[in-house]
């Protein structure tokens, strides 16, 4: 189809500055989701503790679920955390908001304990953090989160209908940003309840954030011997994701219309946790995109040569021209997949380019001609 809008163009280009100006006018009309693919549902799974080498320590025989991600969608083993900061709640509020923590332009949420009941995001940084759960509510969207740590709730408090930011696009759909919030300690139980929810309603955002490596890291040392505590815990969310896939592959609603990120927080160190900053097992997460129109078997960095660079064992400030692959590229990765805008005051991703599907290959066929077409008028 993108093919058939690229040869159209060129086809009006050449055949006259009348209709090329007219297409050029309409293109810049469109919404941001115009040349989207069919995405309606992005997943957005954080493995709390998850350490990329437990995944490859297990290999397929005990992480079959991983290993369907890597052998039918694009990934790395190599993404890399927050510079700063090692702690969950820091590291998925830049999951959220595509921010770092530090600095003017961070979302600063460097706590990681049980927020006091009037705190936000926002009255800790003295200005609104805009987040994922923004963009798509305020286009109408449905949202979700649903996590296994009882701290989550200070991202329930930052974005109820109190302390969300009003909506100010097209339709009023209230302040209160994320839809549908579930605590569950128990992973299992919170993901049957997930399932049930998708099946019936299922939401166009959902943070799903499953937090038994962590527990069994900071009771086990991330201790990756096969049989350790530990990597027990990352072969049983291995088996709970496989239900998640089956969901998607098996759902008629579902099934080719959803996308599926699967990241982590940060890992850790035997003996020391995830204090660290400078320990490679602390920074080094892995980072999975699955589902519609994302290609099979692909190297995340391979596809996005231009714009990402490999960090090999380094920890990259956020000033580097280049970027690794962050757990922060998740929020605006998500928006664009789903068709909407990057989240405003966002610094990771916020172009939108970060590859993972063949669509912006094709997104990228239109411009180029639209360009074309707007050298002929000048």
């Amino acid at each position: 189809m993108h093919y058939s809008i690229g040869r159209t163009l060129a086809n009006l280009i050449y055949t006259g500055r009348r209709g090329c100006l007219f297409i050029c006018l309409l293109l810049l009309m469109l919404p941001a989701g115009a040349f989207g693919g069919p995405v309606e549902y992005v997943i957005h799974i954080s493995v709390d503790g998850l350490r990329s080498d437990a995944i490859t320590i297990l290999g397929h025989t005990r992480a079959p679920s991983f290993y369907r991600l890597r052998a039918e969608g694009s990934y790395t083993d190599n993404a890399r955390t927050d510079v700063h900061y090692l702690g969950t709640l820091p590291n998925h509020t830049s999951q959220l908001t595509g921010r770092g923590v530090k600095g003017p332009t961070g979302h600063n949420y460097g706590d990681n304990r049980f927020p006091p009941l009037l705190r936000t995001l926002h009255s800790n940084k003295g200005a609104y953090v805009a987040s994922v759960f923004d963009v798509v509510h305020d286009h109408g969207l449905s949202t979700a989160l649903y996590t296994g740590k009882e701290k989550f709730q200070i991202f329930r408090q930052s974005y109820n209908s109190i302390n969300g930011a009003p909506d100010q696009k097209g339709v009023d759909n209230g302040r209160n940003k994320i839809d549908h919030y579930v605590y569950i300690e128990d992973t299992e139980k919170l993901i049957n309840n997930y399932i049930a929810a998708m099946h019936s309603t299922p939401f166009n955002y959902s943070l799903l954030h499953l937090r038994d490596p962590d527990s069994a890291g900071h009771q086990d040392y991330w201790d990756v011997t096969p049989g350790s505590s530990y990597m027990n815990a990352v072969a049983r969310i291995d088996k709970l994701l496989g239900k998640i896939l089956d969901m998607v592959a098996t759902s008629p609603r579902l099934s080719g219309k959803t996308v599926v990120i699967v990241t982590a927080d940060h890992g850790g160190t035997y003996g020391s946790n995830h204090t660290i900053l400078d320990s490679r097992k602390n920074y080094t997460i892995p980072f999975y995109v699955w589902g519609t129109g994302v290609p099979a078997g692909g190297d995340l960095y391979i596809l996005n040569k231009q714009t990402r660079l490999d960090p090999g064992n380094a920890r990259p400030p956020y000033s580097d021209p280049i970027q690794p692959i962050r757990e922060g590229d998740a929020a605006n990765l998500a928006l664009d997949l789903l068709g909407l805008e990057p989240i405003p005051g966002s610094t990771i991703n916020f172009s939108q380019n970060l590859a993972v599907t063949q669509e912006h290959s094709s997104k990228s066929l239109v411009w180029i001609v639209l360009l074309a077409g707007l050298v002929l008028l000048l």
